[in-house]
């Protein structure tokens, strides 16, 4: 609608390309409008740049941006719904799933979902000539928005839980229960549905650029950014404090290993710095371990907090531009003069139009960031493991037999290296006699191993028959008669055996001239 013609009647008493908005309605999103009053020309007078305000901002490659974005989202969305089916269908052991991350990636989904619904259904960003459309004029609109909406607030919300979660675990070794499932699933969800209720009905979304729509500006720093900020300031201050004190630890680490240094060259420390030297070191590896365990926990949450910020930021200022503009034309009068001399040529105004409201790098800063939240999460929690489980699950579906065999279960080769000497060296048979102490059976074998890494006591897959070996006492046995009739040598388990069988002076005596002789 940018394009429409010079002589437009609906342009009334306004200079091109600026329309009067009193030959329009009040269809669709009115407030809207980019509206100033032009009193040099009549009183009453309202002219209002067409519609959608970005074709006058933003040059046409803008929009080859915001397809993109879309476009992420669209690969987001798929790598999500892999990972949350990988959850439901593939074994725990194999995906490593937690309640936390299940939140989190549907939260990542809602917020794909805003972009997604208008790159399908492409709706019309404009009612008319001047007037954007919103919620209640474009059906798009509203799932859009309320996906959006949704998202932002359930993401922010559930990072904050995760490095709560987090900050438990490592700074007070304290390992979240049924207690803190309930807890956070109750307000979890509940908080997000309570400003996103605010926000839909309150505030109310449109079309501000793109074909995504955005929350209004009126009323939404109490609604929307206001609580979003808040929820996102909180988890920051609690990831910096866990960083805090995973940094305190490592240097109480460092300073105990140069006070043992020192110590060790000056003489024994005494019993209180040995202890805390060991309480320091026991710290540090707890840390270490948790800290190793849950890099993927923290890297999300980094990441979308800087996401989060980043946007409210950015919104919360072109909000404020926007509700300035219209009253400080003194500050906007070079990009409307610029408008008025060069209606056909607005990319001469580009420049003074960005530098009024939100230049377009940032824009596209935004809506690639928001696009790459979802395959953010996808790769940090995504393992090699999801794709050989989902291998062996289509393997074992399309096999030719026909059976069932669980996911759990692994398939047991046996090693034989350890016992190729057997081929070549077997000892003569022993016959032990019976032993009092049962065995353990078949049923037992220490050498197969679950999926778990733990002993599979119920595999009856290969049975060892168990020998008690021929030096253990562990019961009372009977002397065989064999060794009885052996008569005990001392020289030969290199014992001394007193002094009349190894005279001391004949020995070395013996030894010299021998090796006298050999020389």
């Amino acid at each position: 609608m940018a394009n429409s013609s010079l002589a437009s009647p609906l342009r009334g008493a306004c200079p091109a390309p600026f329309y009067d908005a009193s030959q329009f309605g009040l269809g669709g999103f009115v407030e809207g409008r980019f509206c100033a009053p032009v009193p040099q020309i009549d009183r009453d007078l309202f002219c209002c740049l067409p519609c959608p305000a970005t074709d006058f901002l933003y040059p046409p490659e803008f929009t080859s941006y915001y397809r993109a974005a879309e476009a992420l989202n669209v690969v987001g969305l798929i790598c999500l719904v892999f990972l949350l089916v990988s959850f439901i269908f593939l074994p725990a052991e194999k995906t490593r799933r937690h309640y936390l991350s299940y939140c989190l990636i549907i939260a990542a989904i809602l917020l794909a979902l805003g972009f997604v619904v208008p790159f399908g259904a492409k709706p019309p960003q404009c009612y008319d000539e001047i007037t954007p459309n919103d919620m209640f004029s474009n059906l798009t609109c509203a799932f859009s928005g309320a996906f959006l909406i949704s998202g932002g607030l359930s993401m922010a919300v559930w990072i904050f839980i995760r490095a709560l979660s987090m900050h438990l675990q490592i700074c007070w070794d304290v390992m979240p229960g049924k207690k803190f499932f309930y807890w956070a699933q109750g307000l979890g969800w509940s908080v997000a549905a309570t400003f996103f209720t605010a926000t839909i009905t309150v505030t109310g979304v449109s079309f501000r650029f793109g074909d995504v729509c955005h929350v209004n500006s009126k009323s939404s720093m109490q609604d929307f950014w206001g609580p979003l900020l808040v929820i996102a300031g909180a988890a920051t201050l609690v990831q910096l404090a866990t960083f805090a004190y995973c940094i305190k630890v490592y240097l109480q680490n460092m300073w105990s290993d140069d006070n043992t240094e020192t110590q060790s060259s000056s003489g024994l420390p005494s019993y209180t710095t040995s202890v805390r030297t060991r309480s320091a070191k026991a710290v540090y590896r707890r840390v270490r371990k948790v800290v190793w365990l849950q890099w993927r926990g923290i890297t999300i949450v980094v990441f979308i907090l800087v996401d989060v910020i980043f946007f409210s930021v950015v919104f919360i200022y072109l909000n404020s531009v926007e509700t300035h503009a219209a009253d400080d034309l003194e500050e906007a009068l070079p990009f409307i003069t610029c408008l008025v001399t060069n209606p056909t040529q607005v990319d001469n105004c580009y420049e003074l139009g960005q530098s009024l409201f939100v230049n377009q790098s940032t824009v596209v800063a935004i809506l690639i960031m928001l696009s790459l939240a979802g395959i953010q999460v996808f790769l940090l929690l995504v393992r090699g493991s999801f794709f050989t489980a989902w291998w062996q699950l289509l393997r074992r579906r399309l096999s030719k037999n026909g059976e069932f065999v669980s996911l759990d279960a692994k398939q047991y080769q046996a090693d034989n290296h350890p016992y190729e000497l057997a081929k070549y060296v077997q000892s003569p048979p022993i016959k032990v006699p019976d032993s009092a102490v049962t065995s353990p059976g078949a049923d037992y074998d220490p050498y197969r191993r679950s999926l778990a890494g733990t002993p599979d006591y119920f595999s009856k897959e290969t049975a060892r028959e168990y020998r008690s070996p021929s030096l253990s006492f562990s019961t009372p046995r009977v002397p065989s008669q064999a060794a009885m009739r052996v008569d005990w040598d001392p020289r030969s388990t290199h014992a001394r055996g007193g002094l009349g069988l190894h005279p001391p002076v004949a020995e070395d005596e013996d030894d010299y001239d021998g090796m006298k002789g050999k020389v």
